[in-house]
């Protein structure tokens, strides 16, 4: 974990070469062990104060969700629909059904019933942790078609409470909970099928646009992600500590690649700005250092700047003018 490059302070190139040796959830492990509780992992915007995440922190409910899981009756090879905004729990989810050798699925918010209900059963999902009511409701009213489907998990416990009786939704924090029953009973499960994991194994499915027909669900495995990530980091000026931010559907591979591949593997910051509505101010405090997103995104930020320039005095006009 040594070496600067202009300041940059970059994972060393011993730890570099090997990380295709590993899995997410075992990387994780590894950066908790070096960069531990004095570096952060995570932040998040909730009510115009950014809460922090250190890496023992990232580590510690990656683990507890994953022994949730457990408790619950995941396997290994089992598929795991992920219906989630930009949020910590994405990442904990994920790298929670990572470590217990099951596959991720993540699936877009802005996806009807049917359409859900569709990516889930081609890959016959046994679990979904979905974002809130309204992913919950979409499964609610698509529940006889997904026969494979054992349990939802929401994270938002917002308009939940009707939903209290019903066995077939948990709660994340009850999940959590339970996390943290298993650990009490068997200290060293999580230990034992993190280290199960190997390179080769397929991390996620990811669903493809649909463009020239079908969606289709693509398996990527954990060395399509680390060898990506490895070259990045040899290449891109970004180090420990430097700044991501997640404004991309964590079903598009974008913030797979970088909010998941290279941060993790790279010890960077993950950012999760409060809304997508307030990701320019956000950007402000962060100061990310790397951006990647959507033709959208920039052609809504192009649309905001020419519309504040039209309203702008004389002289900042000129100035924009003459900046063309």
């Amino acid at each position: 974990m040594n070496g600067t490059d202009k300041g940059i302070e970059r994972i060393g190139e011993e730890v570099l070469a090997s990380l295709c040796d590993y899995t997410f959830p075992q990387i994780l492990l590894r950066q908790a062990e070096r960069l531990g509780k004095g570096r952060i992992a995570i932040r998040e915007k909730a009510y115009g104060i950014w809460q922090t995440y250190h890496w023992h922190d990232y580590l510690r409910y990656t683990k507890l969700t994953a022994l949730g899981m457990a408790s619950l009756g995941i396997q290994r090879e089992d598929k795991v629909g992920l219906i989630l905004d930009n949020h910590p729990e994405w990442l904990f989810s994920e790298l929670a059904v990572q470590s217990m050798g099951a596959v991720a699925v993540p699936l877009f918010t802005s996806a009807v019933g049917k359409e859900l209900a569709g990516g889930l059963n081609r890959c016959k999902a046994a679990f979904v942790v979905a974002q809130d009511q309204e992913q919950v409701d979409k499964l609610l009213d698509c529940r006889e078609d997904l026969p494979h489907l054992r349990r939802v998990i929401y994270v938002d416990p917002t308009g939940m409470r009707p939903y209290g009786n019903d066995p077939w939704v948990i709660s994340f924090a009850q999940l959590l909970d339970l996390g943290e029953k298993r650990d009490r009973e068997d200290p060293e499960f999580f230990n034992r099928e993190l280290w199960e994991g190997k390179p080769n194994d397929i991390a996620l499915m990811i669903m493809t646009s649909g463009t020239t027909g079908e969606p289709k669900l693509v398996m990527l495995s954990y060395e399509n992600f680390t060898e990506m990530a490895r070259k990045w980091l040899e290449t891109a000026p970004v180090g420990i500590g430097d700044n991501w931010i997640s404004i991309t559907p964590t079903a598009w591979i974008v913030d797979q690649m970088w909010g998941v591949g290279v941060t993790l593997a790279g010890g960077m910051v993950m950012n999760f700005p409060e809304t997508f509505e307030t990701a320019m101010e956000d950007f402000r405090d962060i100061g990310p250092t790397v951006i990647i997103t959507s033709s959208r995104f920039w052609e809504e930020l192009a649309s905001k700047i020419r519309v504040k320039i039209s309203d702008a005095g004389a002289i900042k006009r000129t100035l924009y003018d003459f900046s063309q």
